[in-house]
């Protein structure tokens, strides 16, 4: 022992002063290393914004400071961070993944904070090393969409263009700071150089919903009566986008109702003024585009005009006048009208209604009705008026709409480039093929189809030669499949994803080699690829048979974890994660 301990300190050999340096530089790294830790721990708590640390390799939550938990809805159990259980690591980890080197800024995702909620955050990241492990450091924020973004929403409304200029009301569209955006043509026609007297917001519309009846001029010099209805508008995500008005000329309507109420004032000031009644009330009823009639208590009609007796099928006034309906018209008809007529009649009140009827070519016609009692002051017998106007044009416009918003439902589901299913086509889809197979308990396929070096495809051939392949590309996918229930989708930039229903995972390979040899006869040249002179494919294929513990997203995870297998075999391949439940 002496031997040894002169020997470590014998001056001539000088490894104990080696061994007290290097243990030193040990000890004084243990304690920076220590303190690096402790630094990120503080970073992340003391944070005025949502900062998570997550583990590159893993995908693990190792740190979460309160705004990250309340904003991202993670939960804390005893000293582990835990994801929602809507979130998963693959996820987390395949966003963070689109981006290589050592950090990032400002890339926006949609995070499912539950089943059925979801929020835009804007992500950036960085890497960093805590307790010895690689990890990303992310700062997450609410998406506050930009000026453009509400413009682009607002402008997606173009499709539905058409319908707009075939209404008859007045409508034009503002934005948040208050400039007109859009009109139609019935509001262009009307007030021409007056745009700002015809879109000028009406007191109470920035609580929602306000109306107003004004009187104005239209394109002729002509008095009429406008009643306009404002509305605030709100995109998908909740978000204030603008303000629309709609207005409509209801002068008609105005001066029916006035020429009525005075005709029944003049009828109780004087015999002159009852004498005259008939005359007037006829000529009202001429002048009228909307059907009117009157019966007494007996239910006899007494008057009527045209547009009335056409309402009901009617060829002459003369038929019905004298006459009480249900001798006119057929009984189960008659059955349906003399309901809210006896009701006007006994209880004495107004009723207003949208009614439709079919006339005998099978073309329907949606009228507005109002039943108002009324009392004849010459024979002090009671009555009701009917009046109603054909609102079919508006109807008819409201189908086009909802035929629009179908079509936009549509559009929604295609990818607008290559036009096959986009991502969210895709994952509907895979929901419904997923209860079905796991209820029949039948083989569920998924491939994902990624083109080989396809970035560097766009920067040796430009992005419109890029554009160009993506859709040729996507013609040979949808070539390869021949039952109704496949489906491809665009899953994302040169990302394609199939699902094969009740396929097992050979069945896939053989989908998978005809791909391949589908590709192959396109020639498209790509001389930046390091695996083939033309362009080429890589594909992961996973199959198994749902049950109740699965989801989902795991049977997409095994698809990538295949994928990326085939790209580190060489790509230009296909590669099947094989599973016990294949």
């Amino acid at each position: 022992m002496e031997q040894v301990f002169y020997w470590l300190w014998d001056t001539s050999h000088g490894h104990g002063l080696d061994l007290v340096v290097i243990l030193f530089f040990v000890l004084l790294s243990a304690a920076l290393y220590s303190r690096v830790q402790k630094h990120i721990e503080l970073l992340v708590q003391d944070a005025p914004s949502a900062l998570i640390l997550v583990e590159a390799k893993t995908g693990k939550l190792l740190l979460s400071n309160k705004n990250a938990m309340q904003l991202l809805a993670i939960r804390r159990v005893g000293k582990s961070f835990l994801f929602p259980d809507s979130v998963s690591r693959d996820f987390l980890m395949s966003t963070v993944g689109l981006f290589a080197g050592d950090g990032f800024k400002c890339f926006p995702i949609e995070w499912k904070v539950s089943k059925n909620n979801r929020i835009k955050v804007e992500i950036n990241g960085r890497r960093t090393i805590y307790r010895g492990r690689i990890a990303w450091l992310l700062y997450l924020s609410s998406h506050q969409a930009s000026h453009a973004e509400m413009e682009r929403e607002i402008e997606s409304l173009s499709v539905v263009r058409s319908a707009l200029d075939n209404l008859s009301e007045l409508v034009f569209v503002k934005n948040n700071e208050g400039e007109l955006i859009s009109t139609n043509k019935a509001f262009d026609r009307f007030w021409g150089e007056r745009q700002q007297e015809g879109c000028a917001d009406i007191k109470g519309v920035v609580k929602g919903r306000a109306n107003k009846r004004r009187w104005t001029t239209d394109e002729e010099g002509r008095s009429c009566l406008l009643e306009t209805y404002q509305n605030i508008l709100i995109s998908s995500s909740g978000e204030r986008i603008g303000t629309i008005g709609i207005s409509h000329d209801v002068t008609d309507w105005h001066n029916i109702q006035k020429s009525l109420r005075d005709e029944m004032d003049r009828r109780r000031d004087t015999e002159v003024a009852l004498a005259q009644r008939d005359t007037i009330l006829q000529n009202i009823l001429e002048s009228s585009p909307d059907a009117i009639g009157i019966f007494n208590e007996n239910m006899v009609y007494q008057a009527c005009n045209k547009p009335f007796i056409r309402a009901l099928g009617i060829s002459d006034v003369n038929e019905l006048i004298g006459k009480r309906l249900q001798d006119i018209i057929p009984n189960d008809v008659y059955r349906r009208l003399s309901e809210t007529d006896q009701k006007v009649l006994y209880e004495g009140k107004s009723l207003r209604y949208i009614d439709q009827l079919v006339d005998s070519k099978g073309n329907f016609t949606w009228y507005d009705v109002v039943k108002s009692p009324f009392r004849d002051p010459a024979s002090g017998t009671n009555g009701v008026l009917i009046m109603a106007r054909d609102v079919s044009e508006r109807y008819l416009a409201a189908q086009k709409l909802e035929e629009a918003n179908q079509e936009l439902e549509r559009l929604s589901l295609v990818d607008s480039l290559t036009q096959i299913g986009n991502r969210r086509f895709f994952d509907e889809q895979l929901t419904t093929l997923w209860s079905l197979h796991s209820r029949e308990k039948n083989p569920l396929a998924v491939m994902l189809c990624d083109i080989d070096y396809f970035k560097g495809f766009n920067d040796h051939y430009g992005h419109q030669a890029g554009d160009d392949a993506l859709v040729k590309v996507a013609e040979a996918f949808s070539s390869v499949l021949h039952r109704s229930s496949d489906c491809v989708a665009r899953y994302g930039g040169e990302e394609f994803a199939f699902i094969l229903p009740n396929s097992t995972a050979e069945g896939a390979y053989q989908v998978a080699e005809t791909i391949h040899s589908k590709v192959r006869q396109l020639r498209l040249e790509h001389n930046a690829s390091k695996v083939c002179p033309i362009l080429t494919v890589s594909i992961g294929i996973a199959s198994i048979v749902p049950e109740p513990s699965d989801t989902s997203e795991n049977l997409i995870a095994l698809a990538d974890s295949a994928l990326y297998q085939a790209k580190a075999n060489g790509r230009n391949q296909t590669c099947v994660h094989h599973t016990s439940n294949n």
